[in-house]
């Protein structure tokens, strides 16, 4: 039998997005963790875990908040993720899988999940960065983890709840920021109200790149009983001290 060739997705953002070497992504993750205890920002009770909400921006303006999130996959160490995010090239109405066997990032490389119930479209994961920042937390605070990386379109909330039942086995991570370019003062209000929708599960006045993928997450905790809860909050402003137009990220924890 001809052995098969194994396809790896290499990385398009290290360097941009991210820190290219494996050196500079760990040096990254201590000054996060020292940030955080300073902070006082906290890990959960010992509850269960069964997805996280997580920024995408750069890592100097939302990797402390992403991180934040990311490292109460310590908790659980799952064995299969989906990683959820939207495009911010294409416009589709459906949910695509990648066809790589392996995703890599400067601290290695991930097995890929392929689950014939969601479609292929590789153009669609080729050049989006929402779902690829993820990836080197996720090999960090949970190694052994495969991986269904899934580029998510508009979505009905039928749709949404027929996808949420096909993650039933999945561990969780949506990919979304919040508000975008609004003074600080006016994006903490819009931000506000996001998170507290959040919360609610209510996706009416959620200012949020990945709303779609959040409706799916939605979907999930209704279908499980679970709700999210918020884990750290910060803005773009706070890496360079630009409040005149700035991006909102939240991490939660369901």
């Amino acid at each position: 039998m001809e052995k098969k060739n194994v396809t790896i997705r290499k990385p398009a953002f290290a360097g941009s997005f991210y820190p290219s070497t494996k050196r500079e992504i760990l040096a990254y993750f201590q000054r996060f963790e020292k940030q955080l205890n300073e902070e006082g920002t906290g890990e959960t009770e010992d509850a269960p875990v069964s997805g996280l909400i997580v920024p995408h921006a750069g890592w100097v303006y939302s990797g402390k908040t992403a991180y934040a999130a990311h490292r109460m996959l310590k908790k659980t160490a799952p064995k299969k993720i989906a990683l959820l995010g939207p495009s911010h090239h294409a416009l589709f109405h459906s949910v695509y899988c990648d066809p790589h066997d392996l995703w890599e990032s400067p601290m290695g490389q991930t097995t890929v999940i392929h689950n014939s119930q969601f479609p292929v479209h590789p153009s669609v994961h080729n050049e989006e960065h929402s779902l690829e920042v993820q990836l080197p937390f996720i090999q960090y605070f949970s190694p052994d983890s495969r991986l269904l990386p899934l580029i998510v379109g508009h979505l009905s909330e039928t749709q949404a709840r027929e996808f949420a039942e096909m993650l039933d086995s999945y561990f969780l991570i949506i990919s979304t920021d919040l508000s975008h370019y609004h003074p600080l003062d006016e994006a903490r209000k819009i931000d506000s109200l996001s998170i507290t929708n959040i919360e609610n599960m209510n996706d009416d006045h959620v200012d949020a790149c990945g709303i779609n993928p959040l409706r799916i997450a939605f979907a999930f905790m209704r279908q499980r009983g679970l709700k999210p809860r918020l884990i750290d909050y910060s803005t773009s402003a706070e890496a360079f001290g630009d409040a005149s137009a700035v991006v909102g990220y939240a991490g939660f924890w369901f």
